[in-house]
């Protein structure tokens, strides 16, 4: 799912008879080497200490002078190389292949092993201990931070397979983590909105350029016009026709915030689309139903906008994926979203 905001907090407990949650865990450290593979490993410099024919580095006069001398046509040096046999790439290896035993899914298995066949062939392997890792995080600085996330993740895979459950104990103390739920959210709808009928696109991240502008004349110091940004605009035929956003908030159970109205309102009145922006919420039953707002002319009474609040069954869409209903799951998404 593309997810970066993992966050560590307080020690919690966790069912260990229900730990495929982990498999998203691997996942995201799976995006993370990759992100790392695709623009290179870092490299860091490496001692070595070889007798050379060509002199380089500095010559190491304590060895030659144990030897009583030079007594062959090379001199015992020491130098350093940049490589990517690093302790952050071993500890990420280790980590991928401890990734790839504790997948459930094979093709998450596939994909991480591949990875770490590829880093496999740079750097050295190493076992994974609780001293090792903390040496890695030690290691990392404003060079390396890039590397942080996958050590934390790795650090969550080998405390959850290094404690022993005693007296039938079924919950474990790991490291809590949460991830942004709205950013999940919201690139879950967006995969799904890949899904909607042949005649229907969507742009993430839509623009509405010039909405807000400054004065000229009114902007001493030279501030940038604020630019509202949509999660998603549906377009037909190359037209935006509906302006959304994706919010991980139960809009049936609980109100609709201010803050969340406004914004929609701002979205609803630009002139883009047809004069309406659409809040898509998750619901866990087929219970709720589209719900509408309207936005008056505060003299006329008329309406000039509209906001509509969307539920998408994520039971549902759970098992249409499942199922592998890709056309029953495009038609209930286009249902839901063109509706």
């Amino acid at each position: 799912y593309g997810l970066r905001n993992l966050k560590l907090f307080h020690y919690a407990n966790f069912d260990i008879d229900n730990l495929n949650f982990i498999d998203l865990l691997i996942y995201t450290l799976y995006t993370y080497a990759e992100s790392l593979l695709n623009r290179g490993f870092i490299k860091g410099y490496t001692l070595f200490e070889n007798d050379l024919s060509c002199v380089k580095g500095r010559i190491d006069m304590s060895r030659l002078a144990s030897r009583g001398g030079a007594i062959a046509a090379c001199l015992p040096c020491k130098y350093y190389e940049r490589t990517e046999n690093t302790l952050l790439n071993q500890v990420l290896l280790a980590g991928l292949r401890l990734a790839g035993k504790l997948a459930s899914d094979i093709d998450l298995r596939h994909d991480v092993m591949r990875i770490s066949d590829q880093l496999s062939m740079l750097t050295k392997e190493t076992r994974l201990s609780r001293p090792i890792l903390n040496a890695a995080q030690r290691s990392i600085s404003r060079l390396n931070d890039v590397y942080k996330p996958a050590i934390e993740l790795i650090n969550i895979l080998f405390e959850s397979q290094s404690v022993q459950i005693e007296n039938g104990e079924e919950h474990i103390s790991l490291p809590g983590y949460f991830f942004d739920m709205n950013l999940f959210f919201e690139t879950l709808v967006s995969k799904l909105l890949k899904s909607l009928q042949d005649e229907y696109s969507v742009i993430d991240q839509y623009r509405l350029g010039m909405l807000f502008a400054y004065e000229p004349k009114r902007n001493p110091k030279g501030k940038r016009s604020p630019t509202p940004r949509p999660d998603f605009a549906l377009l037909k035929n190359g037209s935006v026709v509906q302006l959304l956003d994706a919010k991980y908030r139960d809009l049936w159970d609980r109100n609709l915030p201010r803050d969340m109205l406004y914004q929609l309102a701002v979205y609803a009145v630009s002139g883009i689309g047809n004069s309406s922006a659409t809040i898509l919420y998750p619901a866990m039953n087929g219970v709720p139903v589209l719900q509408q707002i309207n936005i008056k002319n505060p003299l006329s009474k008329e309406t000039m906008a509209r906001v509509f609040m969307k539920p998408i069954d994520l039971i549902k869409v759970a098992g249409l994926i499942e199922n592998g209903d890709n056309n029953q799951l495009s038609d209930y998404f286009t249902e839901i979203v063109c509706s």
